[in-house]
């Protein structure tokens, strides 16, 4: 369920991960995310169904509960 180290850390300053943004709704998380890094994209999962195949340093998953909207687990690059 997920990566334990974000990918992409330890690249400098650039924020890898959101921690504050478990208990916000997927959507709000995903404003702050994109604030922050709008350099990468946004893939929304609910629940722990398939994760993408390959880590992407150009995108950021944010895993929601399916009856809430709110997010679940820490967003992470990759």
């Amino acid at each position: 369920m997920g990566r334990s180290v974000p990918a992409g850390a330890g690249t400098g300053s650039t924020k890898a991960s959101w921690p504050e943004v478990v208990g916000w709704s997927a959507h709000d998380a995903a404003l702050q995310i994109s604030k922050d890094r709008p350099d990468v994209s946004i893939s929304f999962y609910i629940g722990t169904g398939r994760w993408p195949p390959n880590p992407d340093l150009s995108r950021v998953i944010v895993v929601s509960d399916a009856a809430t909207g709110v997010v679940v687990q820490t967003p992470v690059v990759g």
